[in-house]
């Protein structure tokens, strides 16, 4: 009697164990301490504020530690706008007016779902954990002097947040050329603004020239950034 009922048991429980075992997320293998230094890829970019919202797709590139270059296109292949962003300046050029704004990252407009760009370099910062397989999360001092709580899972990053009230979470992790890194990652800032970005045909670590970080202002009005009223 005990057999068949444990031979009823294993019937019953096993898709179960099984349809768990394939729910698990498997550890990603990569190389110890990697991490992205340049990242280039295809986007799909939306931006979401209290009043306002936008989306659209182009193309990233990224050098640690500060520098940014992003490229919306329109639906006809058009480009809508570029950022720049290096250092602590930021330009934002509009092609199709041949205008743009200049000015220095902490005097981005505070509507207008500029906000969220302040904090990219603190976004991108997402190195693994030094703890190969670290789990939970902690409070530290990042590496732009932010103080931050993250989150690790298989010593990934998975979320981190400020005092400020920011937040950014990270899912979608893949590997490539032996470094891990999130092909999704979503901030909300303290002004309730979400900006989501996912990464496509990523290359990472690869030699960027200069030149992909310098916004060519020949024949372009060039403005403050405080007359900027959003993107």
């Amino acid at each position: 009697m005990f057999i068949k009922l444990l031979m009823r048991f294993l019937i019953i429980a096993a898709p179960l164990l099984l349809a768990a075992c394939s729910m698990a997320r498997p550890a990603l293998v990569y190389s110890p301490g990697a991490t992205v230094d340049t990242l280039s890829a295809a986007v799909s970019l939306s931006v979401t504020t209290a009043d306002s919202g936008m989306s659209g797709s182009g193309f990233l590139v990224y050098r640690r530690p500060d520098q940014l270059h992003l490229v919306l296109l329109s639906p006809f292949g058009t480009t809508m706008i570029e950022i720049f962003s290096n250092g602590e300046q930021i330009t934002l050029l509009y092609p199709g007016s041949s205008t743009a704004y200049v000015g220095r990252i902490a005097d981005l407009p505070v509507k207008g779902g500029l906000q969220g760009w302040r904090l990219m370099r603190w976004v991108m910062d997402a190195a693994p954990s030094d703890l190969p397989g670290q789990n939970g999360t902690i409070e530290r001092t990042g590496s732009h002097g932010v103080v931050e709580k993250v989150t690790f899972e298989n010593g990934l990053v998975t979320a981190k947040s400020t005092k400020n009230g920011d937040k950014v979470y990270y899912s979608r992790y893949t590997v490539a050329g032996g470094v891990p890194f999130a092909a999704e990652l979503d901030l909300r800032n303290s002004q309730d603004d979400r900006i989501r970005m996912v990464l496509d045909e990523p290359e990472v670590n690869a030699p960027l020239e200069n030149a992909a970080f310098l916004p060519r202002l020949e024949g372009v009005k060039v403005l403050p950034l405080s007359q900027l009223k959003g993107l």
